[in-house]
């Protein structure tokens, strides 16, 4: 079986690929990653490990049979152009689920303490906020409101629920028996209002696609307790932009956490980009530069679902952390 990475793979991630999958697995690690040079390959792969594909690539991939996403996200593919290969199936990675779990806790605790409003006015010398009417929110015995409880979300509920003894209300796509037994309830989408209502802390952990963008807007976030935490680890988009600035800058209670954002820099040499509403002068909001997958010796760690999915494949077994392509997720 071929397998063709389609995208840049360290020389050490190279090494550990090839010490962990069957040497009946050959593969593919071009230095030019050229849309000719990836087509050069084409007709003999059988797996594609990236997240962009063009039409002349999957043209030429006639034994092509499975499409490895080597993260989470997958709104870099184009759907439309998929649901031309029928034969295609695709499966994303959630093994940076656990890093970015913790990065929303932190979040949520950092918002919900007000650690950033303190810290930036502490640096000045100055102690009023130790005496002024602005205070932190408990988190013990709260309600957590999870909008998308999928491997990020329900590994945040479980910390949650186990480190501040919180009752757990969960929105996901296809709810499972299972999962109705780890939370006090979970619902679809149908439920979003209900979810936002009974919300101290809402926790919004869902992918971009056609039904989730917009899903957050005025109206949603008016349903809001006045002093809900909100964290966004999922994708900005998913709330709209100036709602939610408006939102934050009214209330005088709610503290926000965002990883997720709308603008992002084209150039890593150009790190500076300003987003379409000032966040940066709102007091009680937390950011990070989409940054919560940034945790110490990540590297090797983040394969185990492509080795995993590879292996399965090759004993013709069924990849796990299927995409569905009509759903974009």
């Amino acid at each position: 079986m071929k397998v063709l990475f389609c995208h840049r793979v360290t020389p050490v991630l190279r090494d550990h690929y090839r010490s962990s999958l069957p040497e009946g697995i050959e593969l593919i690690f071009p230095n030019d990653l050229s849309d000719s040079e990836l087509q050069r390959y084409a007709p003999d792969i059988e797996v594609a490990v990236g997240y962009k594909f063009t039409k002349e690539f999957l043209d030429q991939a006639q034994k092509l049979r499975h499409i490895q996403i080597p993260w989470t996200g997958v709104e870099t593919l184009d759907f439309e152009l998929m649901k031309r290969y029928s034969n295609l199936t695709i499966s994303n990675s959630h093994s940076n689920s656990l890093a970015i779990a913790e990065h929303a806790v932190a979040l949520f605790l950092s918002a919900a303490k007000k650690i950033v409003y303190r810290d930036s006015v502490m640096r000045k010398g100055d102690w009023s906020t130790r005496y002024n009417d602005v205070t932190s929110q408990w988190l013990s015995r709260k309600t957590l409101g999870v909008i998308g409880y999928g491997a990020i979300g329900s590994k945040v509920a479980r910390m949650m629920k186990q480190g501040f003894n919180m009752q757990i209300y969960a929105i996901k796509r296809h709810p499972t028996t299972d999962q109705t037994e780890e939370v006090d309830f979970i619902g679809t989408l149908d439920s979003l209002d209900y979810v936002i209502k009974k919300s101290d802390y809402l926790l919004i952990a869902l992918p971009l696609t056609p039904e989730t963008k917009g899903l957050i807007r005025e109206r949603e976030l008016a349903l809001l307790k006045p002093n809900v935490v909100l964290v966004n680890i999922g994708r900005g988009d998913v709330i709209n932009e100036k709602d939610l600035y408006d939102f934050i800058e009214k209330s005088e209670l709610a503290a926000v956490g965002l990883d997720v954002w709308y603008n992002y820099p084209k150039d890593r040499k150009k790190p500076l980009v300003k987003q379409n509403s000032p966040f940066e002068e709102l007091p009680y909001l937390v950011m990070s530069p989409h940054s919560a997958f940034k945790v110490e010796s990540r590297e090797i760690p983040f394969t185990e679902d492509i080795i995993s999915n590879l292996k399965a494949i090759y004993n013709q077994e069924e990849p796990q952390n299927r995409v569905n392509i009509n759903e974009e997720y």
